[in-house]
């Protein structure tokens, strides 16, 4: 007896096994460009905190040097001042604003001053802030409610 045709259970496996490989190539194809910025945001917030900590196990000031015309920023000793690394904002990353040019931790792990910096890459937008009582460090998602 000759068959023609597929059975609907070979069919329903067919689809199925379309339907998976659609969807995984969506998935990579798909614009990555809210994933490329809180993975920015995660790196500046490790990147503060790292500095915070190296401010307290060497007893100086360390902080961070920010140039928004050049979407980098620089990990950097106190005095004399010395650029430890220098982390340049990519896949579209923008460093949109700062509330000063840079953020210093004292020896004892507070901030000089508190401060804000905010992340952009299209319609998404972070902020990360530190605080200067405790030197602790916020990524807040700010894409619906931004103010300006």
């Amino acid at each position: 007896m000759n068959k023609h045709g597929f059975t609907l259970l070979e069919l329903i496996i067919a689809l199925g096994i379309i339907t998976i490989v659609i969807g995984g190539i969506f998935l990579t194809l798909r614009p990555s460009t809210r994933r490329d910025l809180e993975n920015a945001s995660l790196t500046l917030q490790a990147d503060l905190r790292y500095s915070q900590r190296r401010a307290i196990m060497e007893g100086q000031r360390i902080g961070i040097h920010f140039e928004p015309h050049y979407n980098r920023y620089s990990i950097i000793t106190g005095a004399p001042e010395r650029v430890i690394r220098t982390v340049y904002l990519q896949n579209g990353v923008n460093l949109v604003e700062t509330s000063a040019p840079r953020l210093m931790f004292l020896p004892r792990g507070t901030a000089s001053a508190g401060f804000r910096i905010t992340l952009s890459n299209g319609d998404y937008w972070q902020r990360i802030t530190a605080t200067v009582s405790g030197g602790r460090i916020h990524i807040f998602d700010i894409t619906q409610d931004r103010e300006w």
